[in-house]
């Protein structure tokens, strides 16, 4: 049995409250030395994309080795570790967000400007974006140049990394309104809310977004799309189940599990199902496409993918522990870590373990692969860099 999505997010936030711990030494501010330039295989938010493919420009072959590890003074939530010119920013449950070189792990700072980071922050040229929970000022333009907010505006209680797109950003509360939010102002451009929401269900799953439709799910079980411009409903899908994992955009199809464990495509324009698959336990984690088949773990441990066209079970790998976050994929490898400490290397293709590695700490959050590593976070407040072992 695993405890319900409120339990476990109370838990994720109450245990880096609980546990000891310092800001790591001379990093009571974030202050970058020079500006940003973007490099052919940054990630810069999320699954990389505003798809979610979490593909990753260069190829990492297993076996690895740890390159370094830096203490990140706390856990991670539902986002990723990001990357841009070679530096990686991570948020973490305490409201701090940590910029790291990737080639040393070492630090160039943190700062704190809310309570709780449960998302990914997002990296545009030299400027953070970042969403709180339970903090007023809720969604923050960081200036990583001069160490100040650009902006700071109040869009209640967020818990998702938000999208930017056609030079907007998106984001869903917890109280399920989603926003319009313009990226110089931070200004808001126009508001959703779940039709019927007398309980205020909320959104937890991080947008996609692509031809012109910006699309989520919700916890009245349903996948919305609406028009990236106007805000209006395009079409919404019931699922049957909450959805909290993000949206995966591929080859004109949207993809999302539900915590009945069903994955479930349907067509980007129309909002029509095209299939829907059993994977066996509630998923929490974002959908990858590799080739013809879609992979994604779930809390009973195990990554299944499925053919792309209509839904079938190509193959079915168990691990040694619930997969709470989604898989990256680097050339023909899918890396992905477990709540029982694990990161795995999985062909793509067939399933089969090539590579694991004891993390030392619990995996919730995705990885990221940029700069010849893949980046991991554990609840051990631990930043960890994987490279090819020479």
């Amino acid at each position: 049995m695993h405890p319900p999505s409120h339990v476990r997010r109370c838990l994720r936030r109450l245990v880096p409250a609980l546990a000891a711990g310092a800001l790591v030494a001379g990093c009571s501010s974030l202050r970058l030395e020079r500006h940003l330039a973007a490099r052919p295989d940054d990630w810069p938010t999320f699954a990389r994309t505003t798809v979610h493919t979490a593909a990753a420009s260069c190829t990492l072959a297993p076996p690895l080795t740890l390159a370094w590890t830096q203490d990140v003074s706390a856990g991670t939530g539902n986002g990723s570790p990001v990357v841009m010119d070679s530096i990686v920013f991570v948020g973490t449950l305490r409201g701090e967000l940590f910029a790291i070189s990737a080639a040393t792990g070492k630090s160039f700072g943190s700062i704190s400007l809310g309570d709780a980071i449960e998302g990914s922050p997002v990296i545009d040229a030299n400027v953070a974006y970042v969403a709180y929970s339970h903090t007023p000022m809720s969604l923050v333009a960081l200036d990583l140049i001069d160490g100040h907010p650009r902006w700071k505006m109040s869009y209640g209680d967020v818990e998702v990394t938000p999208c930017l797109y056609g030079g907007r950003l998106f984001l869903g509360n917890t109280e399920g309104t989603f926003f319009c939010t313009e990226r110089i102002t931070g200004a808001e451009r126009w508001r959703f809310r779940l039709p019927d929401n007398t309980a205020l269900k909320g959104i937890r799953s991080s947008a996609a977004a692509d031809s012109g439709a910006v699309v989520f799910g919700a916890e009245d079980g349903k996948i919305y799309a609406l028009n990236a411009e106007t805000g209006a409903l395009r079409w919404a899908f019931d699922t049957g189940a909450p959805v909290e994992a993000a949206p995966l955009i591929t080859a004109g199809k949207v993809i999302a599990g539900n915590l009945h464990g069903i994955l479930c495509a349907v067509d980007l324009r129309t909002g029509q199902s095209l299939w829907e698959s059993p994977t066996g336990a509630p998923v929490y984690a974002n959908a990858v496409p590799a080739g013809d088949l879609v992979v994604v773990g779930n809390l009973a441990g195990s990554m299944s993918a499925f053919r792309l066209s209509d839904g079938m079970k190509a193959w079915r790998t168990d691990l040694d522990g619930p997969v709470n976050s989604g898989a990256v994929l680097s050339g023909n490898t899918l890396y992905v870590g477990t709540m029982k400490k694990l990161v795995y290397g999985l062909d793509a293709q067939d399933g089969a373990v090539t590579w694991k590695v004891e993390a030392g700490g619990r995996i919730r959050t995705s990885p990221a692969v940029a700069f010849g590593c893949l980046f991991v976070t554990t609840d051990e407040h631990d930043l960890l860099a994987y490279r090819e072992a020479q």
